[in-house]
């Protein structure tokens, strides 16, 4: 316990630096895996129009070659491979159509599978992310601390 007005001494400091280091650590962990794209968020949003769709072609879950789907983009009607499965013909589903997509070997996937639907569905990820950094090095710290078989406590990060 710190009372105020009287200096810290080398035991209360250390942990505090220690935790800070760790911080910064997780911080750079998250931070690098943001520019690596893995947590969701991106620079350019690609934006999509939600459109509801007919599937034409149904096809079972064991099938890889997946379903077709049939809607209207731009007053014409278009076909797309669904990626999905399960599905019956005629049956009704919204779907993603990226932007400005055109050509016969369009793919499109179901509205509330796509990736950021959620619009900062991201952000819970980046949380546990950088939770998950500060533990693991708050484990190694604590590993590297652990007595050696002869022992004596490893000499490791002192």
């Amino acid at each position: 316990m710190r009372i105020p007005g009287v200096p810290a001494t080398p035991g209360q400091v250390r942990p505090a630096m220690l935790l800070a280091a760790v911080a910064v650590f997780a911080a750079l962990v998250t931070l690098l895996a943001n520019l690596l794209g893995l947590t969701g968020f991106t620079a350019e949003e690609e934006t999509v129009n939600r459109v509801r769709a007919t599937v034409s072609a149904a096809a079972p879950c064991t099938d890889s070659g997946g379903e077709r789907v049939t809607f209207t983009q731009d007053g014409r009607d278009r076909e797309a491979r669904f990626d999905g499965c399960g599905h019956t013909e005629g049956e009704q589903v919204e779907i993603n159509v990226p932007d400005g997509a055109t050509g016969d070997d369009l793919t499109v996937q179901a509205a509330h599978n796509a990736v950021d639907s959620g619009g900062s569905g991201g952000v819970p990820g980046v949380v546990l992310l950088f939770g998950a950094a500060v533990a693991g090095g708050m484990i190694a710290r604590w590993w590297w601390r652990q007595p050696t078989s002869s022992g004596g406590e490893s000499q490791v990060l002192h």
